[in-house]
């Protein structure tokens, strides 16, 4: 029962982040300052974090990775990692953008969506299989450790790792990632 009790204000916080999802946002319009938390736009508030070292499964077989293991076997690449669930209606308004940004960033930059379904692969497989992103690297942990972890409170919640697996900046809420003002905060 323990761990359900340590769970239940993640998933309120989550759901909390994603019950505006006919917001129209204005995150793009105004810079943040450096080092300061913001609700809805770039943070540096946990720059320097490591990533969490959570096993993330690849696919239904059980199959698993790690942020680690994604930077080790791509050195030098900056690793973009977005938090969603198929619940969360701006979670899935981004992801065709961030599936786009995978594509146009080639070799730049790697692009992670980690879906925090709890009812896993069961729920993701049937609504990748209706909205394809053919670009986009798609994991799973449905026992939200990487969210709680990173400290991260709702969903969608986007963290920059630099090649050295540690936190440059996040983003909480939903943005058109291939737009040129996202594409500039990533540095690419």
């Amino acid at each position: 029962m323990r761990p359900a009790l340590i769970l239940l204000p993640l998933i309120l916080a989550a759901m909390a982040g994603c019950s505006n999802s006919d917001e129209t946002s204005t995150k793009d319009e105004a810079a943040p300052q450096a080092g300061a938390p913001t609700l809805r736009g770039v943070s540096t508030e946990y720059a320097g974090l490591a990533a969490p070292d959570v096993a993330l499964e690849i696919a239904p077989d059980g199959k698993t990775d790690t942020i680690a293991g994604l930077l080790a076997a791509n050195p030098g690449k900056p690793l973009l990692v977005n938090l969603w669930a198929t619940w969360c209606a701006p979670c899935l308004r981004e992801l065709p953008g961030l599936d786009r940004l995978a594509a146009e960033s080639g070799d730049d930059l790697m692009v992670v969506a980690i879906s925090q379904d709890m009812e896993g692969w069961q729920k993701v497989t049937p609504w990748l299989q209706a909205n394809p992103l053919p670009n986009l690297a798609v994991r799973l942990e449905n026992k939200m450790q990487y969210g709680f972890q990173t400290k991260a409170t709702g969903l969608p919640v986007t963290i920059l790792y630099g090649p050295d697996g540690k936190e440059k900046w996040r983003y909480a809420g939903d943005r058109e990632w291939d737009s040129p003002e996202a594409r500039k905060d990533i540095g690419i």
